[in-house]
């Protein structure tokens, strides 16, 4: 059943989990940094891609940077203060898709109308909405959910790269009207700038969830753990 009585209704765990996939030569320490916004010195030998959060260092995998407990229909999570590092020795195009895997809980939600969400969890990501999705430096913002570029003012004559129209935007693969894990696993960013372009060689990735407000009892105590994976590689 679906409507706004499930409002009310807990859900299970939305657990965010991140990893990079690793291309290119063995990566050079960085200098110190906090978030990725500052433009630490850094070498032009390789492409090799490293990822910190708020709280781990620049590692080749970052885990748990957003979790979200208890969602029920409708709610959103701004996840202000959590972000993804991403920082490259040179340069190169990012890539950003996701993978994903549902979690029966056990015992059995007596209110669980679908026991097997876990055996096709599409489905969950179908309802998981991507309303705040940005990658940026301290020279530049990406916003993913429409593909607009916004230069900082001051390195307004920074030129652009090359890239094919829609390579920024993150597509509404099945028409549903929503922008959503299922659709960035379907059709992946590509051809992003590298964290270097630009000014320094870090840069950040935010983003907001919203759990869709129509979502029916099948999800009831159910666990949506999500992996996203960031490459980069030669331009």
């Amino acid at each position: 059943m679906r409507g706004a009585r499930l409002k009310s209704i807990l859900l299970g765990v939305l657990g965010i989990l991140l990893v990079s996939a690793m291309m290119g030569v063995a990566y050079a320490s960085p200098g110190n940094t906090d978030d990725g916004h500052h433009g630490d010195s850094c070498l032009d030998d390789g492409i090799d891609l490293k990822l910190r959060d708020q709280d781990e260092p620049w590692q080749d995998g970052v885990v748990a940077t957003w979790t979200a407990a208890n969602m029920a229909p409708g709610d959103e999570f701004t996840f202000e203060g959590s972000l993804v590092g991403l920082r490259s020795d040179g340069h190169g195009k990012v890539a950003i898709t996701c993978l994903y895997e549902v979690f029966e809980e056990s015992p059995q939600a007596e209110a669980d109308t679908d026991p097997q969400t876990d055996l096709h969890p599409d489905s969950m990501a179908r309802e998981m909405e991507i309303y705040r999705f940005t990658y940026s430096n301290n020279a530049w913002q990406i916003d993913l959910l429409t593909g607009e570029l916004t230069r900082t003012p001051w390195r307004r004559s920074i030129a652009p790269v090359v890239y094919t129209d829609d390579d920024w935007q993150l597509q509404d693969v099945d028409g549903d009207g929503s922008i959503t894990f299922y659709d960035l696993e379907q059709n992946p960013l590509t051809n992003l700038p590298s964290p270097r372009w630009g000014g320094g060689c870090g840069a950040r990735l935010e983003m907001s969830v919203r759990f869709d407000q129509d979502a029916g009892n099948e999800f009831q105590g159910d666990a949506f753990d999500l992996t996203v994976v960031f490459s980069i590689k030669p331009r």
